[in-house]
């Protein structure tokens, strides 16, 4: 056929061996146009579109020779295709929040581009949690959403008076927020939300109300994290906020917990969640299992440090020897997670005879308000551990690292920290059984540095 130059679609990265689409001669390269005569428009779409049909599919496929193919497959219920498809196009967020981590990045220093991206999309939403504020759904994106089942979706509330809200995200006019939430869950959809608290803003009465009006929806509205404001010294030209302290910290543990306490009553869920920060900060205990149901906000910090507590419990009660190789090491992490880290590795070295100190590392690329230990880069451990490193390695936080060769947010990767620091480094790993296992594989003193896994 010949060559159509307002082909799209969708590219193909990678084919299978011995897959389906490769039998059928698709290739990398190639562009999957539609099937079954549905356009395709991204990775998600292919998912549900080739999981509605059982048997007999047809594929619209541009040919990286521009040739179209129309292909016709016939496969069993559930087999898998064999295509890999481009990743989703990022659909860039448009507001200007006066908190938006993007705004406060540093100028003139090395940052990995993807984290200056500001991704406002419903299918990352849907896919990895990620947070949107709803403002640039269509009604496609309606329809989309609801026909596949688009179901949670994570939402930025912040608050919930219309006026407040439009001063938060900096818009030229109101948005329908909870009209769009009502759309959403009327139409099948369930919700996470999520508040942003900034001392002084929308905190207070305003806070109340935004529990109140979110509340109404429960359950189909699920739950209600609300996380601490994080700044960065990069705020040249932002609205001047407050940061949260540890006086902030207390009472707004004291305001929150009064209201959880009236919702359980009446619900029988606090429904609304503080992270984690604002009880290390507080100097307070972390709250039981029991109130955080099944931990559906974990990876917004909330319930993240009750996870690893009970996880290191569990550990430290299965039966294990001590090791018979002396194991001497550095574990380092950030600011918030340290006093916690740093009683767990006492008690490791109490209870197995290992040697390990705990240091606490600064964030100086981003600032002293940036506290978690994701967001750490290679510089700021390297500057934290320098002449300090005690033992024979360093186990780092995983979170801080992306890919197989560890790469940071300041494009520095663990080669690069393993090198100045002249030791092994580790990926602790995403659970506490990785984070023992980095720690105690130092006993086999045959396995070089490089064969060492860095974790994620």
């Amino acid at each position: 056929m010949p060559e159509n130059s307002s082909i799209t679609g969708v590219a193909v990265d990678r084919v299978e061996d011995g897959s389906i689409a490769q039998e059928v001669g698709i290739e990398p390269g190639d562009r999957l146009l539609s099937i079954d005569r549905r356009v395709v428009e991204d990775a998600l779409d292919f998912r549900y579109l080739s999981s509605q049909v059982d048997r007999e599919l047809t594929l619209s496929v541009a040919k990286k020779s521009g040739e179209l193919w129309d292909i016709e497959i016939e496969k069993e219920e559930d087999e898998d295709l064999g295509l890999e498809l481009e990743p989703i196009q990022t659909r860039i967020c448009k507001n200007n929040c006066i908190f938006c981590f993007v705004h406060q990045l540093p100028r003139g220093k090395q940052v990995r581009r993807t984290l200056r991206v500001k991704d406002e999309d419903f299918r990352l939403s849907f896919l990895f949690g990620h947070y949107l504020t709803l403002t640039n759904l269509s009604e496609r994106d309606f329809q989309r959403i609801f026909e596949q089942r688009l179901s949670p979706l994570y939402v930025s509330v912040h608050a919930t008076e219309p006026g407040l809200r439009q001063y938060l995200l900096q818009n030229r006019k109101p948005d329908d927020l909870m009209g769009n939430i009502r759309r959403l869950i009327d139409g099948g959809i369930r919700v996470h939300t999520q508040i942003v608290l900034m001392p002084g803003i929308n905190d207070g009465a305003h806070l109340e109300r935004s529990i109140r009006d979110l509340l109404a929806f429960h359950p189909r509205v699920m739950t209600l994290s609300i996380v601490p404001v994080g700044l960065t010294d990069h705020r040249q030209g932002l609205p001047r906020l407050t940061p949260v302290d540890a006086d902030y910290a207390r009472k707004t543990i004291a305001h929150v917990s009064a209201i959880q306490e009236r919702i359980r009553e009446s619900h029988g869920t606090p429904f609304c969640f503080l992270g984690d920060e604002f009880f290390i900060m507080a100097s307070q205990a972390i709250p039981p299992r029991s109130h955080y149901g099944d931990f559906p906000l974990v990876e917004n910090g909330v319930g993240m440090v009750r996870t690893f507590l009970d996880e290191f419990h569990r550990e430290m009660e299965n039966p294990r020897e001590s090791p018979t190789t002396p194991i001497r090491g550095t574990i380092a992490t950030g600011r918030i997670f340290h006093p916690i880290l740093a009683d767990c590795v006492d008690r490791m070295n109490g209870a197995l005879g290992t040697d390990l100190r705990c240091e606490l590392v600064e964030n100086r690329y981003f600032g002293g308000g940036i506290t978690v230990a994701g967001l750490l880069t290679g510089s700021d451990i390297f500057a934290g551990l320098s002449g300090r490193v005690h033992g024979d390695f360093v186990v780092i936080p995983s979170e801080s690292m992306t890919g197989d060769d560890g790469l940071f947010l300041d494009d520095w990767v663990r080669a690069d920290l393993q090198e100045r620091l002249g030791v092994p480094v580790r990926g602790g790993g995403f659970h506490v059984n990785e984070f023992f296992g980095a720690v105690l594989q130092a006993a086999d003193r045959g396995i070089p540095a490089s064969a060492v896994s860095s974790g994620p």
